[in-house]
């Protein structure tokens, strides 16, 4: 199931990868301790005097990968922006173009900055809080400029209560827990909005979504039609192209992904991978290639220019070898007529007979043995 969808969710807890947790159960149903949500109809508190019920989603302990997912939420809100003045259209990537004012589509941005996110299924979702600084969002839509009570429109935002199912303007959130980066798909101007107003944390049914090992992937520089690029390549064996390779290589190599190395001798030639890569393109989803694929092209393409012996009946495009034909489908034929002449001078009819039989097997050899040379990738 794609992301964006809320079928089959459900009130339990995640399994979350080590260094990221969603609060145990305890604590979800414990109020012991809790302190009373203010009353918004009262004096609108201010963000940092507000108490929460719903624990914080925890991130793992790594400043650099802190710093470089905080550094793409910032990113993310700037290219918003970007797409919003008409006079700079064009200059994003197509695939990121959303409709209308909606800037930047949230989920093709993801999928492209992240490659081999596994979204193919939605995992179990529980409420949480969480850090805003690791919450992309929608900025295209509007802002604190665009509402009349922004302060009151935040306090109800920003409630536990909006990650309650069933609610009115309730928050969902992805997490890629082995990232510690989250994105809204319900209520995708939220994370923009609360944190122009000052909050570092709202409310949502988060669902946790795995990541591969940083082992499992791996960086290339390549040089492909005159072009240099970025592959990130999954277990040396699925590959997919860097759209925005400025803002993916900083966040994969803060999680442990070795820097861009050389193309290694072992994997296809360049030229044969971006040869496919471009048929790729034509589908839908994530452009991706697999190596095992295109290195099974590449000896077939090579076993094809084999020129081998083979019969008219297998090939399209074909070669004569003159001397087997003379001597098959003329010298034989002559010989047997010349014979049958000398034997049966008298039976012209009997001569004929044995003439055309001699020219009928010339044909059929010359059509099934094999005195033709072609390539193999001419045979039917």
């Amino acid at each position: 199931m794609q992301p964006g969808t809320s079928d089959n969710t459900t009130d339990t807890l995640l399994d979350a990868p080590t260094g990221v947790s969603l609060p145990p159960v305890e604590t979800l149903l414990d109020d012991h301790g809790a302190l009373d949500t203010p009353d918004p109809e009262a004096d609108t508190p201010a963000p940092g005097a507000i108490r929460y019920r719903l624990p914080l989603v925890a991130v793992p302990d790594n400043v650099l990968l802190k710093a470089a997912v905080q550094k793409l939420v910032e990113q993310k809100t700037q290219l918003d922006v970007l797409a919003r003045n008409p006079a700079l259209a064009g200059l994003l990537p197509v695939e990121w173009q959303g409709n209308g004012l909606r800037a930047v589509d949230l989920q093709a941005f993801v999928l492209s900055v992240l490659p081999f996110l596994q979204n193919a299924a939605k995992a179990e979702t529980a409420p949480a809080r969480l850090p805003l600084k690791h919450v992309l969002g929608d900025a295209g839509r509007w802002d604190r400029d665009d509402v009349d009570e922004p302060k009151s429109l935040a306090f109800f935002l920003a409630s536990d209560d909006r990650a309650n199912a069933g609610v009115k303007d309730p928050a969902e959130a992805y997490l890629v827990g082995a990232l510690g980066l989250a994105w809204a798909h319900e209520g995708r101007t939220r994370p923009g909005f609360l944190r122009q107003m000052g909050y570092d944390s709202m409310a949502a049914r988060v669902s946790m979504l795995p990541y591969p090992e940083p082992g499992q992937l791996a960086l290339y520089g390549v040089v492909a039609n005159g072009v240099s690029q970025l592959w990130c390549v999954l277990d040396r064996r699925k590959l997919r192209p860097l759209l925005a390779p400025w803002i993916s290589v900083p966040l994969l190599t803060a999680y442990g992904v070795t820097a861009p190395a050389t193309w290694p001798t072992s994997f296809p030639p360049v030229d044969e991978v971006a040869q496919m890569l471009a048929s790729a393109r034509t589908g839908k989803g994530p452009v991706e290639v697999d190596l095992t694929k295109v290195a099974a092209k590449v000896k077939q393409d090579a076993s094809a220019e084999t020129w081998m012996p083979v019969s008219l009946l297998q090939v399209g495009t074909w070669a004569p070898r003159w001397g087997y034909f003379m001597a098959t489908f003329i010298g034989l034929p002559s010989a047997l007529l010349v014979l049958a002449a000398l034997a049966l001078p008298n039976a012209i009819e009997a001569a004929v007979v044995a003439a055309s039989l001699a020219f009928a097997g010339g044909a059929i050899g010359a059509l099934a043995a094999p005195w033709v040379h072609a390539r193999r990738k001419h045979l039917s």
